[in-house]
């Protein structure tokens, strides 16, 4: 049994769909850890479209081969599925906070920010369990009145260190200036230089984009702009997805800003289990804050065939 100093969150990859996936991996972690997860980050491409009519083109084609893709679908209103995953199950976590990658219904996510007033998140599901992070605001975390369920008997109670918090940032979109960026995306799908300036002056813990720090990931591509805000803001973390290939940690001497990029959360290895580096835990005990990936031993008991109950 962990201590119950330690305060857990889980981060994932681009999920394209694959939100109740995410909740019932996160219940069976808990269960395996034996540890109480406290929320959910990620990192862009939730793949946000209540409304079928307004999917992208690379949506469209993804979902014609897997229905994964849909899964928004089953959580903008109330349902046994989601029902069964949010409120009946005792492991899951309380919520998952994103921001917004390139394939999301923009116009739906800036009609719920607008809605939600001064808030730094808004909900975006029926459930009021998935929230975005607005674009370049900070969310602290945890909602302390998430807290006041009795854990299971199994997991370690509340963390003692109650004061415990983790400050976390939101960039939206993507890159659109560099030789290499995406081209033909709504505005709102390109990173907003406002949003940028807006953090350089506000202290947070972890960035949350979907673009990569340039050069980061591949010589040539990424965003100037976030490379600029963490050099200025010194998060402890900056968290990416987008790209392909392995999760992995990319760059950070000790002491700054650990850069990471997140595999996608998509199931579709050869047996279904979700990939490498596409989830990993983010730890605070009293050594302070501490990211690793989930290794595949982890991982693999887990598959498209059978998160609906493993």
């Amino acid at each position: 049994m962990d201590t119950p100093a330690q305060l857990t969150f889980l981060v994932f990859g681009d999920l394209h769909g694959r939100v109740l996936p995410a909740f019932r991996f996160a219940s069976y972690w808990a269960r395996r850890a034996k540890r109480r997860v406290a929320g959910l980050l990620q990192v862009g491409d939730l793949g946000y479209f209540p409304n079928p009519a307004a999917m992208d083109r690379a949506t469209v084609r993804h979902a014609k081969d897997d229905p994964l893709e849909l899964g928004t679908l089953d959580v903008v209103t109330t349902n046994p599925l989601a029902q069964a995953t949010f409120e009946d199950d005792p492991h899951a976590p309380p919520g998952l906070w994103f921001t917004a990658g390139n394939h999301e219904d923009f116009k739906e996510l800036e009609r719920l920010a607008l809605a939600s007033g001064k808030q730094p998140d808004f909900a975006v599901d029926a459930y009021w369990k998935v929230r975005g992070i607005k674009d370049g605001h900070v969310k602290v975390l945890p909602e302390r009145s998430t807290w006041v369920i009795e854990p299971p008997p199994e997991l370690a109670a509340e963390p003692a260190d109650a004061a415990a918090e983790l400050r976390v940032g939101a960039v939206w979109g993507v890159d659109g200036d560099g030789p290499n960026g995406r081209k033909n995306l709504p505005p709102r799908g390109y990173i907003d230089h406002r949003a940028v300036d807006r953090l350089a002056w506000e202290e947070f813990d972890v960035l949350l984009s979907h673009d990569a720090p340039k050069d980061a990931k591949r010589v040539g591509y990424g965003s100037e702009a976030l490379r600029a805000l963490i050099g200025v803001a010194k998060p402890k973390f900056a968290f990416f997805g987008h790209y392909g290939g392995d999760g992995s940690w990319l760059e950070g001497e000790p002491g700054e800003t650990q850069v990471y990029h997140l595999a996608g959360f998509e199931l579709r290895t050869r047996d279904g289990h979700p990939e490498t580096g596409s989830v990993g835990v983010l730890d605070h005990t009293a050594g302070g804050w501490e990211f690793n990936f989930i290794g595949d031993d982890d991982l693999k008991p887990f598959s498209r065939h059978n998160w609906k109950w493993v």
